[in-house]
């Protein structure tokens, strides 16, 4: 289910939520240590790539190539492929006067791709534990892209490989996003036995707002069918503007985590 972004119910929904999100990788990555280990791996790239790499990541990326033609299974350099090629496209994005990203270009939308097929050969190769970083990188290129569901099954993958008060967090404001509330419902229920202290406080508290933020935006929903078809309309960006699902669409930078 996509968001229906005619409803102000579903808007105010969206901005919640990521922006909740931003708080829970914010504070896996610096706070929780999230991601850390995965982090201090330099990522790359596949074959075939339809769009360019910075040149910054080139040469990085030519050597988990190579690693990968040697042995396709290799988990630790598909890992590190994943990494680099969606690095490549944090560097190509559209930035402003101040730096900061505020749309897709080709070659970033390509790398992004790159990435996610990546991360599919990734998990075929069946990793004993999933690289954190790796799997963060992913999500996000997922919410550049617009895709909810995508940005739903790697956060899964994730969750249940390093179960944690802020993996399941994520999961459960994307299921909220997506209006999955029994689900994530679920997931914010191990969230909260995951956590302790402080965290266990924050995450409860925030994810109590974002589920009565989607509970009223799937009644509003449910109310506002499409008088053609009498089904309620679907759009094709669900993350409601934040990440473009075009090239020079606009991002919102203080909704997303630093990379």
């Amino acid at each position: 289910m996509l968001f229906d972004l005619s409803s102000p119910g579903r808007k105010t929904a969206v901005r919640i939520i990521f922006g909740f999100l931003a708080l829970i990788f914010a504070g896996g990555f610096v706070f929780l240590g999230i991601g850390a280990e995965g982090g201090q791996n330099p990522l790359e790239s596949i074959f075939g790539s339809s769009s360019t790499t910075d040149d910054a990541f080139e040469q990085q990326i030519d050597d988990a190539e190579q690693a990968i033609e040697d042995d396709p299974e290799d988990s630790d350099s598909l890992a590190t492929l994943v990494l680099l090629r969606a690095q490549s496209g944090d560097a190509q994005l559209e930035v402003n006067d101040q730096g900061q990203p505020v749309g897709l270009s080709d070659d970033s939308r390509g790398e992004y791709e790159e990435a996610i097929s990546v991360w599919q050969q990734y998990l075929e190769a069946d990793p004993r534990k999933v690289d954190a970083a790796a799997a963060n990188a992913v999500v996000l290129a997922y919410r550049y892209l617009g895709d909810i569901e995508g940005a739903i099954a790697a956060q899964e993958v994730l969750a249940e490989s390093d179960p944690s008060g802020p993996n399941f967090g994520a999961l459960a404001s994307f299921l909220y996003t997506d209006l999955q509330i029994e689900e994530a419902d679920k997931a914010r229920d191990r969230a909260i036995a995951e956590s302790n202290g402080e965290t266990k406080k924050l995450i409860s508290q925030q994810l109590g707002q974002i589920r009565k933020q989607a509970v009223k935006a799937e009644k509003a929903e449910k109310k506002q069918p499409d008088p053609a078809t009498g089904e309620s309309p679907e759009l094709s960006d669900p993350f409601g503007g934040l990440s473009p699902s075009e090239p020079g669409g606009t991002l919102d930078p203080g909704a997303l985590p630093a990379p």
